[in-house]
């Protein structure tokens, strides 16, 4: 069975300056003691022309540590979804069996087409 965390971040752009910014998020909980097994990310909003991308990090203590990876376990990449809509499979390497996570969204782009982030989604099993 198959559950999907929705957490709503409404990131806009303000100004007429480049928007790039990042927001990390606080501790979920899957409550499962075991760890669950992470399964993808994806966003909803509009995309603009800008990118978003995101890092991912688990662990079994809610304190962490917190080492935010994309994929291939590499603390340098990023999930990046094509558009909204979109998922994109997690490394179940570095995932897998945690209890908790946090993750971290990046958006990149000119004021006006920076994209605007209304729902994360991040689907995960018991």
């Amino acid at each position: 069975f198959d559950r999907a965390l929705e957490w709503a971040a409404h990131l806009e752009p303000v100004g007429g300056a480049a928007s790039n910014g990042s927001l990390e998020s606080s501790t979920f909980d899957t409550g499962i003691a075991e760890g669950a097994a992470f399964n993808s990310i994806m966003w909803r909003g509009a995309s603009g022309t800008g990118i978003v991308k995101f890092q991912l990090a688990s662990s079994n203590s809610s304190v962490g540590p917190w080492n935010f990876l994309g994929p291939g376990g590499n603390p340098t990449a990023y999930y990046q979804p094509s558009s909204p809509g979109v998922p994109v499979a997690i490394s179940t390497l570095d995932h897998n069996n945690k209890r908790y996570f946090r993750y971290r969204v990046f958006l990149e782009g000119a004021a006006a087409t920076t994209p605007v982030v209304q729902d994360i989604i991040i689907n995960w099993s018991p």
